[in-house]
């Protein structure tokens, strides 16, 4: 039995059989000494040597994390204001992707002689809905709704912009959200 770590993932397994664990995947019997104590995501492996990442590495680690972690943040708000729906003659609606594939539809055949109008469409909650009289009015109920998602996806995209420009991870927190 001996001990291996995998060179991607970095997961050390203690006494096992090496036969089951491929040398181009795993590192056979390595040397952890240079890394006691030191979080995996700062060992750096080279050839079979595993070392500690220097503090240039770590800090370029952290930055990435950092990164990522802001940018899911980001993500995470702009799913929250989709959900939230959009705001058409003072009423809410839903942008939920069922809604925006119905509302896509409506407005890809709006000028067809087989639809009906009006067309009625149902506000968020189910307390109201929005009558909508004509090609015209259909368009326009589209165009709001189009407009606020792209609202909410672009500002998002433009702080992730901020992110990925950024240099530190001083400067990463600094990004904030107030949308």
């Amino acid at each position: 039995m001996a001990n291996v770590l995998n060179r991607t993932t970095k997961q050390y397994i203690a006494s096992a059989h090496t036969p089951d664990y491929d040398p181009g995947d795993w590192i056979i019997n390595p040397d952890m000494s240079a890394v006691s104590g030191v979080p995996s995501k700062y060992w750096k492996i080279t050839g079979d040597t595993v070392s500690e990442m220097s503090a240039a590495e770590k800090d370029a680690s952290c930055l990435d994390d950092a990164k990522a972690e802001k940018c899911a943040a980001i993500d995470a708000r702009t799913d929250e204001l989709i959900a939230a729906g959009f705001t058409y003659n003072s009423k809410t609606f839903s942008l939920s992707q069922a809604a925006q594939a119905r509302l896509t539809g409506i407005n890809q055949v709006r000028d067809d002689a087989s639809v009906t109008y009006p067309i009625v469409w149902n506000t968020k909650d189910d307390t109201g809905t929005e009558s909508l009289a004509d090609a015209a009015a259909v368009l326009a109920f589209y165009l709001t709704a189009l407009g606020a998602y792209r609202g909410h996806v672009d500002s998002g995209t433009s702080l992730k912009d901020q992110v990925r420009a950024a240099s530190t991870v001083a400067a990463v927190e600094a990004i904030t959200d107030t949308r």
